[in-house]
């Protein structure tokens, strides 16, 4: 599947790598990096533990998950809890994209985290898909009123 990461994202992921090269944590980044491949590699079949829904998303939106461990994170068995949102779009030749919007860590909010996060990347890929003709989100089944 083709993976596009909204530059939100790309700016995350540059911090992140700054951070774990500091902290001498470069495993932190690689299993993210590591996330990222799966999605490309499995597409909308990626599932638990690697991936799960976020249901209360408007749009059919998922969040990558370095913990728990699984088999593309085995190292994954603490802090930091980190989620990447993402949500399926169509792009301008009708076919089934993953955007990865945006990521965080959610260690000290626990599911707390969702909501402002949740929202940011609704609005976020709403905006990358206005930019040009064709593109849109993909809405969920069960969408939230």
């Amino acid at each position: 599947m083709r993976v596009v990461v909204h530059p939100k994202m790309q700016a995350w992921l540059e911090d992140l790598s700054k951070q774990c090269e500091m902290t001498d944590r470069l495993d932190i980044f690689g299993e993210v990096m590591a996330l990222i491949s799966v999605l490309e590699e499995e597409g909308t079949e990626l599932g638990d533990p690697e991936s799960h829904p976020v249901v209360t998303s408007k749009y059919w939106m998922h969040a990558l998950r370095r913990t728990p461990p699984s088999t593309s994170t085995p190292l994954a068995t603490g802090p930091p809890i980190l989620r990447l949102l993402y949500c399926y779009c169509e792009d301008e030749n009708g076919q089934t994209i993953a955007l990865l919007v945006v990521g965080g860590n959610k260690t000290n909010l626990g599911n707390s985290w969702y909501p402002p996060h949740r929202d940011l990347a609704e609005k976020l890929t709403r905006q990358w898909c206005d930019q040009k003709v064709g593109r849109k989100p993909i809405i969920s089944k069960g969408t939230r009123s």
